[in-house]
């Protein structure tokens, strides 16, 4: 039952990974981020998502600590960065809206957490499956977790271009201010 669960979250993430890139590579037939909601983009893509971090979660909990480490370090840091990440992650949402976050065409947000980071939702999800990968302490989960986390990584690299074309000089000039991922550009 692992084996098979941690092949099909691998399959799974490698497709989000191929269309990331495509995106990235091709962004004018891009898949992320979607044309529109309810497009079979939109779709494709969440479902995807939805079913690979599923995914990443069953196989940390079915293969639960074989790497042996110690409860205190698990509990604490993997915690931490679970709670912290959700909370980076959610007070992203909501300065942007969860309609937006998904996908949609919103206002350009400079501001709250927008001021430090062009990404922080991205850097609370990193966090979250960095936290998953210590408290589960499990083996299967390292190549799963490293893949998401490349998921993430990328995917503001694939919304670059698209953010350009709805907002202009507007865009351009929050790049030069702000870091992609923290602080200030270089």
């Amino acid at each position: 039952m692992l084996l098979i669960l941690f092949i099909l979250t691998t399959v799974l993430l490698t497709g989000i990974l191929v269309i990331l890139v495509y995106s990235i590579m091709r962004p004018a037939k891009r898949i992320w981020p979607p044309p529109a909601q309810q497009t079979w983009q939109y779709y494709f893509v969440w479902f995807l998502t939805i079913l690979s971090y599923g995914g990443l979660i069953a196989v940390g909990l079915l293969d639960w600590n074989s790497l042996g480490w110690p409860d205190i370090v698990r509990w604490s840091v993997g915690l931490l960065l679970i709670f912290g990440g959700n909370a980076l992650a959610w007070v992203g949402v909501r300065q942007l809206s969860l309609k937006t976050t998904s996908g949609s065409k919103g206002p350009l947000m400079t501001d709250g957490l927008y001021r430090y980071s062009r990404n922080p939702q991205y850097v609370g999800d990193i966090a979250i499956i960095g936290g998953w990968l210590i408290l589960s302490a499990s083996v299967w989960t390292i190549p799963l977790c490293l893949g998401g986390m490349l998921a993430f990584a990328l995917t503001p690299f694939a919304e670059e271009s698209w953010l350009e074309e709805l907002h202009g000089d507007a865009y351009r000039e929050y790049c030069r201010r702000v870091g992609r991922f923290y602080g200030r550009s270089r």
